[in-house]
């Protein structure tokens, strides 16, 4: 009775566990592995100067995907990408960024949507999440390269997810 009882525990315990990881796929990009959602309907990669990553889940245009893009051409106002961020985030002007650049991508990414940043096993990830359009995390890469994901239906959780956090 006790074995079989066993048996029955670990059987659900593996179903249980496949139901779960079987949810989400690993991506590879820039050296790191993601966890996305499972099912895509296309992945495609454009590499060399655009350096791009995109997996879609829809079959409409413009519609239901992540990205990962590098960026390291970002203009952060002669500020290095940490510094940059934090002062996008923050309401007051005593940073050394150039103003000009802190304003511009505040009114592109920070304007209308939720902002701040998660500190996941010691890296900031910075993110900027919009209902209504698309949402971005910037983070540093293990290389050194500046990271953008981006994504149209990805929440908080599901982002954070992504990145290993949940």
């Amino acid at each position: 009775m006790k074995r079989t009882t066993l048996l029955v525990a670990l059987a659900f315990a593996s179903l249980s566990a496949c139901a779960q990881t079987n949810q989400y796929i690993t991506a590879a990009y820039a050296g790191m592995k993601f966890q996305v959602p499972r099912s895509p309907v296309i992945v495609g990669s454009l590499g060399v100067n655009n350096d791009i990553l995109l997996i879609k889940y829809s079959d409409i245009i413009g519609k239901r995907y992540i990205s990962f893009g590098t960026e390291n051409t970002l203009e952060t106002g002669g500020c290095g990408w940490s510094n940059f961020f934090e002062a996008t985030l923050s309401e007051k002007d005593n940073h050394s960024c150039a103003q000009a650049s802190v304003a511009s991508f505040k009114n592109v990414f920070v304007k209308g949507a939720d902002a701040g940043a998660w500190k996941i096993e010691g890296q900031a990830y910075y993110y900027f999440l919009s209902d209504s359009n698309s949402s971005f995390v910037f983070f540093q890469s293990g290389n050194g390269n500046l990271i953008k994901l981006e994504s149209d239906f990805l929440d908080s959780d599901g982002f954070r997810r992504m990145l290993g956090d949940i």
